[in-house]
């Protein structure tokens, strides 16, 4: 910036005209050419930031300079402004837009903060009054009406009384899927287990970003949920909530507390789960086709219990600031089964005819301290870096007895399992809206087991999966866009008494967007992945199932591959949302059951020989009959083929209804499905499941959410069905329980909320125990 100015000779310079030129020269901020930046901050009357809202530098005469989106703490910034009088333009979904004169001298400038007053504008053709879908770049924004978020408890409620019309959530499980898979969750950007979601208050949502073609940061997941909650500098919460079942002893009972200061939050969650009732009873025939002879058993549960408790309790610290969002959490899970018991009469018939009973009994326990590290860095405003670190030690114990007569089986185990992921994501924006990115995963287990018993021995095995993938992002022309993921995959894993096994795989993701109109869309994808098999296959021990079969690991299973081809149209209508796809997966190397006769004894394994093929097809809606009234309806139809060897076919339909009424304070939701049936193509058996209905209705009001609810009330006798035919071994089984029969629930939540309200802390603890021990059912 410093120009060179020639001297000029003594006799035509005065000592008063040197003076001035040096002192102008060195002079701060001499230049005219110098570049600062200006930044800010926008937020709502509630003094609540408002993320991505769209601002403008403009000159005085209105015209475009450039533009920037605040981050999820409503922070943005412009950089490389020369020093003159400008505009500045703020905007975002439902809030009027502001304008206002800005003079930027040769300093770094802080705007005063900028608050925007509430409006109803329509957006995208969708008016942004009850639940409203904008359809953005590369996600839909939904944004929850008072209504969805007055009456929801956690932040699976919420998702669920959105009707994202291609989402299948189950409020009471937690799980989130959609017809290519589980959703991935995310809040504030950071992935988010069950426990995270679950603590999420509704009223701390302030939209939510659903990407079902994942992009950037969310590239590689099957589609992707991102909560985007109101953050506070001040203040905290106490809050208690607690769930019973009524049926049998069910209970969920949580209790945290945190403390925001400034830039930084404090706080300590923990909860107590416990239930205890009549476990799964069965009604089983089995044909087992020896060589010389065939063995017929029928098996009749005269007993069952079941009880399990489980304990945890979390610690995490965050500082968030405009430049990073960095946490550090601590993390400790007890799982204990004391009483897995099951008695069960015996009728053999075939080779030999007797009757005996059987008795089978199991407990379990597990404890599991973890320590996770996350860091989001915004390098640049279109530069990001995130890390992720997570490590986990479980000390895990198995025991099972078994006796059948006078005979006995016993199988101890004790494990100790060390996991460690690590993750990096890097994503740059370019221009017209494109982008690149890369993103580096690996994922380690090492387990160790001690197995005394029927089969003594010790299984140390280690597993280890790297991938890699570049994600680019291209729209073309104004209707079109591309997202092309192309990446690979590294498994290894080694039992010590084998040699490593070592696979390589292509993945890739491409999908291709063609825009009709700013309501609706036409996409296609074609994907290629793979699937590591499950670590407690990977071992070379035999457990006694019963003495008549044999449970037996297997140490070199195939690395399996899966090829994926969907089409999709979707549309927001007014009132309407709704999506209509066809998909057809081919599974390669599939990992399933496997059933081969060794001497007197039927061995049952595991096997990565084998295909499977499926068709399926989906039609998705929801629609807003009122404020008060709302409605989803999904459908599915699915066809299956596992060709070769067993040649098994099955197809089926499925459908389900939801419906919420709200009115003041109350809040009604009926919800029912149709009986479904699926092959599972791990144990080649085709499942069939009853229809389910039930019904919930809620009380909210200030810090308190009061919600009971029944499911099947008029049914006794939910049976659930499983048949599977193989060459040597045919079996078709009953199965019922007390927690599948009619149940009533009732749940009680309350918050405390000290100094400025503040958002509920998220416990992202995972709290299930992993464990490589090979179990039998």
């Amino acid at each position: 910036m410093y120009k060179h100015i020639p001297l000029l000779p003594n006799s035509m310079i005065t000592m008063n005209t040197l003076k001035l030129f040096l002192c102008v020269c060195l002079m701060p901020g001499f230049s005219l050419y110098a570049q600062v930046r200006i930044h800010g901050k926008v937020t709502d009357l509630d003094n609540q930031p408002l993320a991505y809202s769209t601002v403008r530098l403009l000159k005085t005469d209105s015209a475009f300079i450039s533009g920037t989106t605040t981050d999820t703490l409503g922070y943005y910034q412009f950089t490389n402004v020369q020093p003159d009088k400008y505009l500045l333009a703020f905007s975002t979904i439902g809030y009027k837009p502001q304008i206002i004169p800005a003079s930027v001298s040769n300093q770094d400038t802080q705007l005063p903060v900028i608050t925007l007053e509430s409006d109803n504008v329509i957006l995208n053709e969708v008016v942004v009054k009850g639940s409203s879908y904008v359809r953005k770049t590369d996600h839909v924004l939904v944004i929850p009406d008072k209504q969805q978020v007055k009456h929801a408890g956690t932040g699976y409620d919420l998702l669920y009384n959105l009707m994202i019309p291609s989402l299948e959530v189950n409020k009471r499980t937690g799980k989130v899927s959609t017809f290519g898979g589980e959703v991935a969750l995310y809040i504030n950007g950071e992935k988010a287990e069950y426990e995270e979601v679950q603590n999420l208050r509704p009223r701390d949502i302030k939209n939510i970003e659903y990407y079902d073609t994942p992009t950037g940061k969310y590239a590689g997941d099957v589609a992707s949920i991102n909560y985007i909650t109101k953050e506070r500098t001040s203040g905290g919460y106490v809050s208690l909530d607690g769930k019973q079942t009524i049926g049998y002893l069910m209970g969920n009972y949580n209790i945290g507390t945190k403390l925001m200061h400034g830039n930084n939050s404090y706080s300590v969650l923990g909860g107590y789960i416990t239930q205890k009732y009549d476990g799964v009873k069965t009604s089983k025939n089995e044909e087992i086709l020896f060589p010389e002879y065939t063995t017929h058993r029928n098996t009749q549960t005269t007993q069952a219990d079941y009880q399990n408790n489980q304990q945890y309790l979390q610690l995490k610290a965050n500082n968030r600031t405009e430049k990073h969002n960095i946490s550090a959490q601590l993390s400790l899970v007890h799982n204990e089964t004391p009483k897995n018991n099951n008695s069960e009469l015996l009728d053999y018939s075939g080779h030999h005819t007797y009757s005996i009973s059987s008795a089978n009994q199991k407990k379990e326990d597990g404890l599991s301290p973890s320590v996770k590290l996350y860091g989001n860095f915004n390098i640049t405003p279109k530069q990001t870096l995130e890390v992720t670190a997570k490590t986990a030690y479980t000390q895990n114990d198995y025991t099972r007895t078994y006796t059948e007569g006078e005979n006995i089986s016993l199988t101890d185990v004790d494990e100790e399992l060390y996991a460690f992921d690590f993750s990096t994501r890097y994503n740059i924006k370019l221009e017209h809206n494109n982008s690149l990115g890369a993103n580096l995963q690996h994922h380690h287990k090492v387990t160790s087991s001690s197995y005394t018993g029927d089969y003594d021995s010790w299984q140390h095995l280690w597993m280890g999966e790297t991938m890699f993938f570049l994600n680019y992002n291209q729209r073309i022309a104004k209707k079109f866009s591309m997202n092309f993921l192309p990446g690979f995959s590294w498994l290894n894993y080694k039992l010590h008494t084998d040699a490593r096994q070592q696979h390589w795989s292509l993945r890739m993701n491409s999908t291709f967007i063609y825009t009709i109109n700013k309501s609706q869309q036409l996409m296609a994808s074609v994907d290629i992945g793979n699937d590591q098999p499950d670590i407690s296959y990977i071992n070379s021990m035999d457990q006694t199932v019963d003495f008549l079969q044999i449970k037996r690991g297997n140490p070199h299973l195939d690395n399996t591959k899966l090829y994926v081809v969907g089409i999709a149209y979707k549309a927001q209508l007014n009132r309407l949302n709704f999506q209509i796809l066809g998909v057809y997966q081919k599974i390669q190397n599939n990992i399933s059951t496997d059933y081969y006769l060794e001497n007197d004894k039927l061995v049952s394994s595991f096997r990565s020989d084998m295909d499977v093929e499926h068709w399926n097809a989906a039609l998705d809606l929801s629609y807003r009959f009122s404020d008060n009234l709302r409605a989803k309806f999904n459908a599915r139809y699915y066809h299956t083929i596992i060709p070769g060897e067993y040649n098994i076919t099955d197809n089926s339909v499925i459908a389900s209804l939801d419906i919420n009424y709200y009115w003041k304070n109350l809040a009604i939701n009926v919800y029912g499905s149709t009986a479904t049936s699926r092959i599972n193509r791990f144990s080649l058996a085709i499942e069939k499941n009853p229809a389910i209905y039930g019904t919930s209705i809620s009380w909210s009001h200030k810090g308190w959410h009061v919600e009971t609810g029944t499911e099947n009330p008029f049914t006794k006798h939910n049976r659930y069905r499983e048949y599977a035919n193989f060459s040597i071994y045919n079996y078709s089984r009953i199965q019922t329980s007390r927690i599948n029969q009619r149940t009533g629930y009732i749940k009680i939540a309350y918050t405390f909320d000290f100094g400025q309200k503040t958002s509920r802390e998220k416990s992202d603890m995972d709290r299930n125990i992993n464990s490589a021990i090979m179990k039998t059912n």
